[in-house]
Parts: C-alpha cells; structure tokens; sequence
C-alpha cells in the first residue's frame, strides 16, 4: 500500500530535499585543497610545466591548486618540509632513503626522473686546461657537490672508490648549481658537478672536459627526483593528491610528446633561464611516462649506499613508496 504524504510530511520532504541540494552543491563547490609544494632547480621538468601552464591537467583550480616554493639549495628544503612549512616535495631519491633510515616520516609518492644509461646522466666536468681528464687525475683536487649527504656526494665517493682514491683524498665544497658554473670558471674548484640544464649551458660557455657522470660509479639506475609527502598528510588529502599526480601524467606524456614545445614554455614563464639556444635541444634524464617508482632501483640504491659507508641504517625501502595516488592506467 503506497502511504499518503499529507502536508506537515510534505513540508519535512521538502526541507530534507533542500538541505541534501545544499550539501552535494557545497560538495560540487567547495573550494580546491591548496598544496604546499617545495620544488628544486634540476631535473623536474614535467613538474616545471604543470606550474608554468596548470591548464594542461584538468584538475588544477577545480581539485586542487599549488602554493609553489623554489629552492636552490636541496637541504633548505628537507628542512622546510621536516618543519612542515611546505607539504609536498621533490627529493633526491637518494636524500629520501637516507632520511628514512634516520627516522624522518616520509613516503614517495611518484618519480619524476631518474638517472639511467638510456638518457643523459649528471656529469662532472673540468676545465680543458685543468689536464683532468679522469677521476684517478682528482688526487688533491677541490670538487664542487650540491650539498653533503646528497647523491652528488655518493657518486663522487663512488668515483673515487673506483679510481683507488677516497674523499680524503679531495677537497669537498658544497655549491648551488647555479653557482656551480662560476665556482669552476674563477679556479674556486677544479671540477664541478652539473645536471641539466646547467651541463647543456657549461658546454656552451666553456671548454670543458667531462671527467666522470654518475653511472660511471654506480652501474644500475637510479630513481633521480621523486615526489614526496608524510603520510598524514597524505591520506588526509587524499583526492586532491590523486588529482595532482593525474596533472602532473598529463604534463609529463606533453614533456616526453612535445619536448620543444614543453621546454619553450618553461623559458617564458622564466622557470628556465637558458638561452633557447641550448635549452630546446639539451640531452635530457630519463622521464617514466606513468610516473610509477621502481622499488628494485631503491633497494639497489640503498645496498650501495650501506655498502659505501653513507648509510648506516637501513630501511624497508618498498613500505617507503605509496603507489596508491597514482591512477592506474
């Protein structure tokens, strides 16, 4: 028997019809979660080109928007992202499995390049003058890293390991890279390390020699930069975090489809200060399209950094990557 909705019901279905449209429009309207995002100066270039055009993922502005920080210095931004000044990172992969290993709550939650035989590999260069040519010629030389505890400082160590020389044997400064250049011009060091696009533009404005890359060390590939987050965080903004990592798919398959394109953007939102020139043409990391993290990479990383002395501590490096953000295809 269908009941009768006399008028006092008919005013409560009514009531009840408008509060539950109000609530799915608040749902449809609400406004985007804003993600503190800490980023770098090498080697990220698809997360470059959401910043610089976030009209190429459907999601910005609508799920989600960025609250950008740029970081010359890569330890300034572990900081900030251990203080919780900034929610999100990209991190060498390197840096992240070692503060892991001390204690420091952080997950990988996408890669955004890697260091691999199949693409250009960070480089440390020499004056053609200098007569270095080799890594056994770095006997009582300065060398300019990024920065202590960082994978500059493993692939130099690991350098010089297998040229029969340790980091006793060299002089050790820590420089930005956009200094870096400079540092190697005016004699302040003797060789240099240079990822892109820094080694493109060293190549054009000084005659140089390449003394080792990073593979010449450590024979395998390594994941470069990835994106990082704590956990808390990112289960609390879950959707948004799926939102952004869908976006930053799209920008990368237009990095990888249209690389000239993708780079000149960069130069005109002045994200990249290159000359065009040298930019649009640069041999650039190896970029995985889906931006998935390969845990076999990591658990090699870490057994060369135990192995190196840089470690001491290890860590469950496959509980370290959170693969649930990232949409499958």
């Amino acid at each position: 028997m269908i009941g009768f909705i006399g008028p006092t019901a008919a005013r409560i279905a009514n009531i009840v019809l408008v509060v539950v449209g109000v609530g799915l429009s608040s749902v449809a309207t609400a406004a985007p979660v804003t993600l503190r995002l800490g980023y770098g100066v090498a080697a990220e270039e698809p997360l470059w080109l959401l910043l610089a055009k976030p009209e190429l993922g459907p999601n910005y502005g609508k799920i989600y928007t960025l609250d950008a920080t740029r970081f010359p210095a890569s330890d300034k931004r572990a900081q900030a992202f251990v203080a919780d000044a900034i929610d999100l990172a990209s991190s060498s992969a390197n840096s992240v499995i070692f503060a892991a290993a001390e204690g420091i709550p952080v997950k990988i939650i996408a890669s955004l390049s890697r260091e691999s035989a199949k693409a250009f590999s960070t480089t440390f260069y020499a004056r053609a003058e200098s007569g270095i040519k080799a890594a056994a010629d770095l006997r009582g030389k300065t060398v300019g890293i990024n920065g202590f505890s960082t994978s500059g400082e493993l692939w130099l160590r690991a350098a010089l390991k297998k040229a029969g020389l340790s980091e006793n044997d060299v002089t050790i400064v820590p420089i930005g890279f956009s200094a870096m250049e400079q540092a190697l011009e005016s004699g302040k060091i003797d060789v240099g390390m240079f990822p892109q696009p820094f080694a493109a533009l060293l190549e054009k404005n000084m005659k140089v020699t390449k003394v080792f890359d990073a593979k010449y060390g450590v024979p395998f590939d390594e994941e470069l930069i990835v994106l990082t987050g704590k956990e808390e965080f990112l289960e609390k903004n879950a959707v948004a975090i799926r939102a952004l990592l869908d976006d930053l798919k799209a920008t990368t398959q237009y990095y990888l489809d249209k690389p000239e394109e993708a780079r000149k953007i960069l130069i005109d939102s002045k994200l990249v200060r290159v000359t065009p020139d040298v930019y649009l043409k640069m041999n650039d990391y190896y970029h995985q399209p889906d931006l998935t993290v390969d845990p076999e990479a990591l658990a090699n990383m870490q057994q060369f950094q135990m192995n190196a002395g840089f470690q001491k501590k290890s860590v469950d490096v496959k509980a370290l990557v959170a693969p649930a953000y990232l949409s499958k295809p």
